[in-house]
């Protein structure tokens, strides 16, 4: 294990009914609040309603930026604007990954005179960096936004990405995980972020740092209860426990505890990225497709932590088997379980464009994953995970 620090600011407000406390939290920093969300959802599910009445009698004032589908440059330059017009003391982000990413980037940009890209493209450093307090309250859990101080923002006219590294400053002051929120999200959607949850612990977990038995078991505790939680949904999209286990292990897979004291190399989101644009992907769909093909490409890197989890998450046998053969059983074993869950095996699998590798040639240079993973390996992955 190596040696690290760790702090995580954010208040979690967690259960059932919890939602009526956002108000409460608010007034510990102001009265005035932009809402930030996404499509009609919000409103369909009853939920805006709820908000907005319980806003009213605490008199609180609100402004909102809705429909935010996108965690487009364009949309948190127009909520600094509504901040700064109407004085704005607390930035609230209302669903899942990308609206609560933007309402950081807002809070930091609002609180600061430099321009937010340049913020978010690493020419202003995070020193010395104001930013209003941000709040959440998750109707999609998966990002894991509502516990970290990450926030990863797109210049769609330019193409390129900007994003918050774990800034200590950008993690919410609070955030509320009511699962009663979550009820109403089709099984489609649920798999997909379920699985991004999976991804981003073994994100951390897969690496080849020793001696950390207690991040690996906190990790593989959270790996067997997402999966159990999946299976209960794809039968009972209203189990209240399976819900409310998704919503606090997304939460806990990004509040960095579980990397601490590991050599973490965060591939899934790097490997999806190379597909996800030009195939027109969501995140959740191009890391779930992408990594396992990953781990049945490069588990020779990793043999024994990936035995572990073959023993400890995947329940393989290990009689009369190699490391080796445990490894590669226990990486076997969990791409058939995501594929009896739900999950596309391939781009193909989706209808979506037929590509080959050499078309993705770009993407994969601009991933700058070869000290990483073999060119070779790289473009096997792509391969497996295009359907070629």
């Amino acid at each position: 294990m190596i040696d690290f620090i760790y702090q995580n600011p954010t208040k979690i407000i967690f259960g059932n009914g919890s939602i009526e406390k956002l108000s409460s939290e608010i007034l510990n920093y102001g009265t005035r609040v932009l809402l930030v969300y996404g499509g009609y959802s919000i409103k369909d599910s009853g939920l805006y309603d709820c908000l907005v009445n319980q806003l009213k009698r605490n008199e609180i004032e609100y402004q909102e930026l809705p429909f935010v589908t996108i965690p487009a440059l364009d949309r948190v330059y127009e909520g600094i604007n509504i901040v700064k017009e109407n004085q704005i003391d607390v930035i609230i982000g209302i669903g899942g990954g990308t609206c609560l990413d933007v309402a950081k980037a807002i809070a930091l940009g609002a609180a600061n005179s430099y321009d937010i890209w340049d913020i978010l493209t690493g020419k202003i450093l995070y020193d010395n960096l104001k930013c209003l307090p941000i709040g959440t309250a998750v109707t999609i859990p998966g990002s894991g936004s509502e516990m970290d101080g990450n926030s990863e923002i797109v210049d769609i006219d330019r193409g390129i990405n900007g994003s918050i590294g774990s800034f200590e400053k950008t993690y919410p002051r609070f955030s509320i995980l009511d699962p009663e929120l979550t009820y109403n999200i089709p099984y489609s959607l649920t798999l997909y972020h379920g699985v991004t949850i999976l991804v981003q612990a073994m994100e951390q977990y897969v690496c080849n740092t020793t001696d950390t038995p207690i991040q690996d078991g906190f990790t593989e505790s959270i790996l067997k209860t997402v999966l159990t939680a999946l299976k209960c949904l794809k039968n009972d999209l209203h189990d209240k426990n399976a819900r409310a286990q998704l919503m606090w292990a997304s939460a806990l897979t990004t509040s960095r505890i579980l990397g601490r004291g590991k050599k973490a190399l965060w591939l899934g989101g790097a490997l999806g990225g190379i597909i996800e644009e030009k195939c027109g992907l969501t995140y959740s769909q191009s890391i779930a497709i992408t990594w396992p093909k990953y781990l049945l490409t490069c588990y020779q890197d990793y043999v024994g932590i990936l035995k572990s989890f073959a023993l400890n998450v995947m329940n393989v046998d290990p009689e009369n088997k190699s490391c080796d053969q445990i490894a590669y059983e226990g990486v076997k074993v969990f791409q058939e379980t995501l594929l009896e869950l739900g999950i596309a095996n391939n781009v193909e699998e989706l209808g979506l464009k037929k590509y080959c590798v050499n078309d993705l040639e770009k993407q994969i240079k601009q991933a700058d994953l070869e000290d990483l993973i073999s060119k070779q390996d790289i473009e096997t992955i792509i391969r497996l995970t295009l359907g070629g």
